[in-house]
């Protein structure tokens, strides 16, 4: 009895551990690009969402679209001190929004 629930338990992991994906597992190339600029930090974005949208395919909907958001925030996490700086720079997006006194 004790050797089927420790079975059952390694395949209850196994399954909940399906839906999930780790950025530590798969390669997205940097060495080309400028996270400084918004070009390279875009071209970065749409390598992680590629790898994502391929490594997060089990589970629902819902477990594909947590898995992509945790791969991404995983992706950022692993980038070098330096890169992750220079991709928030990057990403830093201001609007200036002049009113009509300011014009004056």
């Amino acid at each position: 009895m004790n050797r089927f629930a420790a079975a059952s338990a390694a395949v209850a992991v196994a399954l909940l551990s399906a839906g999930t994906a780790s950025a530590s597992e798969y390669r997205i190339r940097i060495g080309d690009l400028d996270l400084s600029t918004p070009q390279g930090a875009s071209a970065f974005d749409r390598r992680v969402i590629g790898v994502a949208n391929t490594a997060c395919v089990a589970g629902t909907p819902l477990d594909q679209a947590r898995c992509r958001r945790d791969f991404r925030i995983e992706a950022l996490e692993r980038l070098p001190v330096a890169h992750r700086e220079d991709y928030a720079r990057a990403r830093d997006v201001r609007i200036v929004v002049r009113t009509p006194a300011d014009q004056s």
